[in-house]
């Protein structure tokens, strides 16, 4: 991060970062019991910790590779930083919600290519025990049983 008060963090980074400050503040408190931090500060912290690390939360489950890798394979598409950063954060399933998260997605993206976002945010930013399957029919599904990915050219 050059400028703290200038990044756009991804849910992930922002766990990430509380939790560092929670065992620094820890640590701190070891040495000397008498240190006091504000008591709004660590309920902020507990909570926003407690929510990002839930397993309703994409940001629980992520790691840096993943987003990396999506975050990669997504350049292609000219999609905005604040388009990406929500698809990180929000882990979309179906074309519904890709339409929610990118601007004028209708006219920006044809259904092939919203069907190839799922698949890559899908494969690379997966989600626990559910693994996106491309059928030759061009639709994505989420299947809790299969272990395999289903290509098609």
């Amino acid at each position: 991060i050059i400028d703290k008060r200038n990044a756009m963090l991804s849910n992930y980074e922002v766990l990430a970062l509380l939790r560092e400050m929670d065992e620094k503040q820890r640590e701190q408190a070891k040495i000397d019991p008498n240190v006091k931090f504000a008591e709004s500060l660590k309920t902020i912290q507990f909570e926003v910790i407690q929510n990002l690390s839930s397993q309703q939360s994409p940001s629980s489950t992520q790691t840096p590779e993943q987003i990396e890798a999506t975050l990669t394979n997504l350049k292609r598409y000219n999609l905005t930083k604040s388009e990406k950063l929500q698809l990180i954060n929000l882990r979309p399933q179906s074309i519904a919600d890709l339409e929610l998260i990118i601007e004028d997605c209708e006219d920006r993206f044809e259904m092939d290519t919203l069907r190839e976002m799922i698949y890559i945010i899908g494969s690379k930013l997966p989600m626990p025990g559910q693994v996106v399957r491309r059928l030759e029919s061009g639709t994505e599904s989420l299947d809790d049983e299969s272990m395999t990915f289903i290509h098609y050219p």
